[in-house]
Formats: C-alpha cells, structure tokens, sequence
C-alpha cells in the first residue's frame, strides 16, 4: 500500500507521537533499519527513552542544543525524539563542511555534548581543542579499525535508567512551537531549524511513494533526508537508512 501524506488534521501536534503511534498495534514490526541495526518500535522507543534520560543526566536544560556528527544512524533519529521529550534541540551536523565551519557552529550553539562516529574520530581529534564549552563525547559504533570493538553509544544507553521515575524527570512539557531540530537546507552552510509544527508541516509535504519500505538515502543532515525518514516513520513503514 502507498506510503499516503495523510492529512494534517489528524497530525499530532507533538512529534514525539509519531513512534508512539506504532506502539500499541505493531511494537514488534520494523520500525529502523541501517546496516547490522533493525529496531522494532518497541526497541525504538526504548532506546528514545534511555537517551531522553542520558541528556537529564547531562544537565542538558529545556532550550539549549546538543550535536550529531555521524554518517546516517539510528541515533539521529533517537536524538531527534530525546531532543522533543526533553525541550533541547538536536543539531544534526554536516560532515562534509571543513573543519573550523564544524567548529564554528558548535561555539555558536553552545554545544556541551557531542555524538561523534566512530568515523570521525580524526575530525574530532583535530578540532576538539578549539571547543572549550563541549563538556561530553560519545562515540557511535565501534572503533573503525576494530568492527568488533567497543560500542560507546550503546554502552551509554545501557548506563541510562528509563524507570518511570528517572523518565519522567527527563521529561519537557512542550509546546509546538518549540525547536527541536537544527539540519542543513542544501549544499550551504546555512542552519535551519523545526519545531514540532514545522517538521510536521514538511513531512506532510514529503510525495507519497509506493510499497511499504522508506528507503532514505540523502544524508539526514539535509532537511530533505530527515523528512524523508519521518515520512516513513510517520506512516509505520520500515525506515531504511543508507549510510551515506
């Protein structure tokens, strides 16, 4: 069946309800797929939580930033959604821009923590002097020379307690028109940001395709890469992230 647009009436206002509405009558069907990574909706939804809950325990507060610097993963779209439940704004950075454009975004953000793969531990290395205010690193995927290596972000999830206590105080009352989003529009260094009702404004606009897989190969650093992957999730259809 076609992956429709749907209409904007029956939208939730929030984005967060876009995984929760898969929950309660398919939480074992394919929500994400990306390399050796296939999460259910259950284990999507799972892994949002334990990253809402690692953000409280970072002192991120409603209204400041924290960044992705990683190939498409599932991660992206966990710091999405933790980034909704908890009133901060994921920036989903460029890996193609040089050095001190990365670097220069990050000051400008304030960004105290950072998640970096395992690919770009030589960017990191070089530019990591430069940012004074980065508090905390969190590497994504095991070392690039050693696959069956230590994974950090998954032992970081892990270290995160999503009891319903510890959840709820990671939780943000939002509002619609909070950010929540920073990608990039095109081949520019230019930032834009979403809130809720802005992401759910372009996924609406996203053209409906065929069949029940959402293949996404733009980088989800590009706006058009993170609507297209909500597009997916938004109409429960197996979300298919290309490493780029």
């Amino acid at each position: 069946m076609p992956l429709g647009s749907g209409s904007l009436l029956d939208e939730p206002a929030l984005i967060t309800e876009l995984v929760k509405r898969h929950l309660g009558h398919s939480p074992r069907a394919t929500a994400v797929e990306c390399g050796e990574h296939r999460l259910t909706w259950r284990e999507l939804d799972q892994r949002i939580r334990h990253v809402a809950c690692g953000l409280r325990a970072c002192l991120m507060r409603p209204g400041e930033r924290f960044a992705v610097l990683s190939h498409n993963h599932p991660a992206c779209l966990e710091a999405l959604f933790a980034a909704a439940l908890t009133g901060t704004t994921a920036v989903i950075l460029n890996w193609r821009l040089p050095d001190h454009v990365i670097v220069g975004i990050l000051r400008r953000e304030q960004v105290k923590l950072l998640f970096v793969g395992s690919d770009f531990a030589q960017l990191l290395e070089r530019i990591r002097p430069e940012l004074d205010e980065l508090d905390t690193v969190v590497m994504v995927g095991p070392p690039s020379d050693n696959p069956h290596g230590t994974d950090d972000y998954e032992l970081w999830l892990e270290l995160h307690e999503t009891g319903e206590g510890m959840y709820e105080a990671a939780k943000h009352r939002p509002h619609v028109d909070d950010p929540v989003l920073q990608v990039h529009s095109g081949d520019d260094h230019e930032h834009v940001a979403f809130t809720h009702r802005a992401l759910h404004l372009g996924v609406a606009g996203v053209t409906p395709e065929p069949g029940e897989t959402k293949v996404v190969a733009d980088p989800l650093f590009l706006a058009r890469g993170m609507l297209n992957a909500l597009h997916g999730i938004r109409h429960g259809a197996r979300t298919v992230l290309v490493r780029t």
